[in-house]
């Protein structure tokens, strides 16, 4: 035992500080061979440290045999588990027989422990941080079962030990109903998102504006064509310049038979628009759409940031605690693989449909599994990247993605993503109604985790007060 763990003291009169060790039978958890399919897929609950929630538990996303049962440790009812690697202290009552894995230890409690006084003491900022005092000092902390055992709780008499349960447990209710109303609430905020970009897809989110402004409206087939033709115009100039640098001229305009136009959509199937705008693919739309240098590229302590999937699937870049590169390596990635200011990236592998947008002047460059898209000067940034936000666009990318365990949406697909085209004036109509909608959920999302936050602290100061001995007696 670390001296840093010690007995509870100040402890009420008739109160004990015990060690688990004394309360009943610690039971570090157990996998039973993976390589052996008759081992799973019984009526017995396997438990991972992911689900426990501080919440009783009776189902797991894993059952094991009875074969299995034999290679595992099961739990009786009754029985409380601890998560004791990585995330340690999160804890579950089992309301049922269950087996559990090795990142968890649990125990039975003895005639001493009310099984869920226990758990409930298993909740307190003091138990974790207790937990966190003999964590072993590696990458990922773990608390094995003997020092899982040192750790002291304050043990009332079981008729005390009754009444705190009894009253921890309506004090919870309570708050646990307000809990459900907070997140029920964010829920719907996040539907309510969906709905607003499903609006601006089929064009009724401004449909009064676009009455009131018909007459001055582009058809978006114009503007589709000015793109188109500015496509055309780049590629020619590329080309003319290859032949320059070979020392070359063209002797005719043949070369130029080679330009192969963005498809249109092929999609059969796309919801009605307004009359004046126009199905294009993402390809139509984009300059370029690349992603990441496909070469593992060389580490460095410092130099240019490397952006990784967990850098930018929060919706956001993230530059805290990137890998790096060398300059020399950045500067000689061609154009379109580093990203600028204006430009989008999308998320294409694992964690994939997630826009985000290059709001930085700062220099950087991306993993393969991160796309760039440099939008056409014509498109508003701001309603692209809207659009591509869409559970529309979202379930494209769903279809067009590959493979089983980590979906990947292949740049082809990527390209071929329909996206509903507006006049550039009701592109920009589009994303300031937008950002004024989701400025007010943004607002009432950050007050519900305001609210949330301040539930988590309410039942910690009831859980403080009950192992205090204060709350059945204030």
């Amino acid at each position: 035992m670390r001296a840093d763990i010690k007995e509870v003291s100040e402890l009420p009169e008739g109160w004990k500080s015990l060690s688990v060790d004394s309360l009943g039978k610690a039971i570090t958890g157990n996998t039973p061979p993976t390589k052996d399919s008759a081992n799973y897929g019984g009526d017995i609950p396997f438990i991972k440290p992911t689900e426990l929630i501080d919440r009783p538990v009776s189902i797991g996303r894993e059952t094991i045999s009875k074969k299995g049962a034999e290679k595992a440790r099961i739990l009786p009812k009754g029985g409380v588990l601890v998560s004791c690697i990585g995330n340690l202290g999160k804890t579950a009552i089992a309301i049922r027989e269950v087996a559990f894995n090795q990142q968890i230890n649990a125990i039975v409690f003895n005639e001493t422990v009310i099984p869920e006084y226990g758990f409930y003491y298993f909740q307190t900022v003091k138990f974790r941080k207790d937990l966190e005092l003999l964590a072993s000092a590696t990458t990922i902390s773990i608390v094995n079962k003997s020092k899982f055992e040192s750790i002291y709780l304050p043990i009332a008499p079981i008729e005390q030990q009754k009444q705190i349960v009894a009253k921890i447990e309506q004090l919870f209710s309570h708050i646990d109903a307000g809990i459900e109303a907070l997140n029920t609430a964010k829920q719907r905020l996040k539907q309510y998102r969906q709905s607003v970009l499903k609006a601006a897809v089929t064009g009724e989110l401004t449909k009064e504006w676009r009455e009131e402004n018909k007459s001055k409206l582009e058809p978006a087939s114009q503007l589709l064509e000015r793109i188109l033709l500015t496509h055309r115009q780049k590629w020619e100039e590329q080309q003319l310049e290859q032949f320059e640098a070979k020392g070359k001229i063209p002797k005719n305009d043949k070369w130029k038979e080679k330009y192969k136009e963005a498809p249109s959509p092929r999609k059969s199937d796309l919801p009605i628009i307004p009359a004046n705008w126009k199905w294009v693919t993402l390809q139509q739309v984009f300059d370029v759409i690349t992603d990441g240098d496909h070469q593992a590229p060389p580490k460095s302590d410092n130099g240019v940031p490397f952006l990784v999937i967990g850098n930018v699937n929060k919706g956001v870049l993230e530059f805290g605690g990137t890998r790096f590169v060398p300059r020399e390596y950045f500067d000689n990635l061609s154009e379109i693989r580093t990203p600028r200011k204006g430009n989008i990236l999308y998320t294409v592998v694992g964690s994939y449909g997630i826009p985000v947008k290059v709001d930085s002047d700062k220099e950087f460059c991306v993993q393969r599994h991160i796309a760039i898209l440099k939008a056409s000067k014509e498109m508003s940034l701001d309603y692209l990247y809207h659009i591509l936000s869409s559970g529309f666009v979202f379930k494209q990318a769903t279809d067009v993605a590959t493979g089983t365990a980590q979906k990947t949406v292949p740049l082809g697909g990527l390209r071929e993503i329909c996206i509903p085209l507006p006049p550039i004036s009701e592109q920009l109509d589009i994303s300031q109604t937008i950002d004024i909608k989701l400025s007010a959920m943004s607002r009432l999302n950050n007050e519900i985790d305001i609210q949330l936050k301040k539930s988590k602290t309410n039942k910690q100061s009831i859980l403080a007060s009950a192992f205090s001995g204060k709350l059945c007696n204030g």
